[in-house]
């Protein structure tokens, strides 16, 4: 072998490394929506959360379609209501969660700085293990960037993150993404603990009034 074509197979090879070293890992999808035709959700599969909570709901979460697409409909009318399932998440090669949702009726006053008005319409809950947890929300009355963290002193430490606010938006749907990581790091000060459950709540307990969105397609995907 000519030493032209030793280099030409050596260019080659690391070629092939680097590309894949570089590969990005698959996105995780967490929704299930598309699986059957619309209808009440499988609570077999969805799990109301936490478990000693009834799961006798006045209007019972469902699949509905929604412009096209199958959604997830959490309408609440003076209660809480929580589905969530396990997910294996590894946050090193998905770090981003990405998801789109639709707000149909926010609960009146509701705001995450105040405990007895802690009432949003949609919020989309990461448990950690460690017994950590972010959620992140759509609420009525707090500014956008707003982070509460309402339990630092119970045993489980969750932190609610504002990503939208007010009725701009209401009715339409939106896409969000945020680096979990990041926001982990931020609000814990250290790096995250493997994603162990993915929940979708609605919430209009607290301020005794109503609630309804709608949540589309949601995924960890790669930077």
């Amino acid at each position: 072998m000519t030493r032209a074509l030793v280099r030409v197979t050596v260019a080659l090879l690391a070629g092939a490394v680097l590309t894949g070293a570089a590969a990005k890992a698959p996105p995780v999808r967490v929704d299930d929506w598309d699986r059957g035709a619309p209808g009440p959700l499988d609570l077999n599969v969805w799990r109301v959360y936490p478990f000693t909570q009834s799961s006798a709901f006045k209007d019972p979460p469902a699949i509905v379609e929604s412009d096209g697409r199958h959604a997830l409909l959490l309408r609440t009318d003076g209660e809480a209501m929580r589905v969530g399932r396990p997910v294996k998440v590894d946050l090193r090669a998905t770090p981003l969660l990405t998801w789109e949702w639709k707000a149909l009726d926010l609960p009146e006053h509701g705001d995450v700085r105040q405990r007895k008005l802690n009432d949003q319409a949609a919020r989309i809950m990461l448990m950690f293990e460690g017994m950590k947890g972010i959620l992140y929300v759509w609420d009525t009355d707090s500014p956008l960037g707003t982070e509460s963290r309402p339990d630092e002193l119970d045993i489980f430490d969750r932190v609610l993150i504002v990503v939208r606010s007010g009725s701009e938006g209401l009715g339409r749907w939106t896409r969000e993404q945020r680096d979990v990581v990041a926001d982990y790091h931020r609000v814990f000060g250290d790096a995250p603990r493997p994603i162990k459950w993915v929940g979708f709540e609605a919430h209009s307990n607290d301020t005794r009034s109503r609630s309804a969105a709608l949540f589309g397609a949601v995924s960890f995907e790669p930077r």
